[in-house]
């Protein structure tokens, strides 16, 4: 697929598209968390303003490069690289979420910060 073709502007508007709405949706996930669980991670200051200023661009160069390295050198065919790549993001995300999202040195209510409606079969 010429849009697509590795290192052209389409595969940097899907690193953006795809990575961008990847970290979007772990900071989304990671204020559900702390709400449910009343995590207060950064004292006086507010988890909205931690996770916008912090957790977001964290989040968004950890997927714009990983979806491109893996978007890059997962195959020559287009739909077998966006697999990998999308992937790829799940794992690293879910990582992150594990590491951030569910930080062990802030108190909350819920047992290891874990909320209630977290599926129990994916690790945090």
């Amino acid at each position: 697929m010429a849009f697509a073709a590795k290192g052209s502007k389409g595969e940097s508007f899907l690193a953006v598209v795809v990575g961008g709405g990847a970290a979007f949706g772990l900071v989304v996930i990671t204020s559900r968390a702390w709400k449910a669980c009343r995590v207060d991670v950064a004292g006086s200051m507010p988890n909205g303003l931690t996770l916008l200023f912090l957790g977001l661009p964290l989040a968004l160069i950890v997927n714009l490069v990983l979806f491109t390295l893996v978007f890059r050198y997962a195959g020559k065919a287009f739909l077998f690289s966006l697999v990998a790549a999308a992937i790829a993001l799940a794992i690293a995300d879910l990582a992150l979420f594990s590491w951030q999202g569910t930080p062990a040195a802030s108190p909350g209510i819920c047992p290891g910060n874990v909320p209630p409606w977290w599926p129990a079969w994916i690790p945090t």
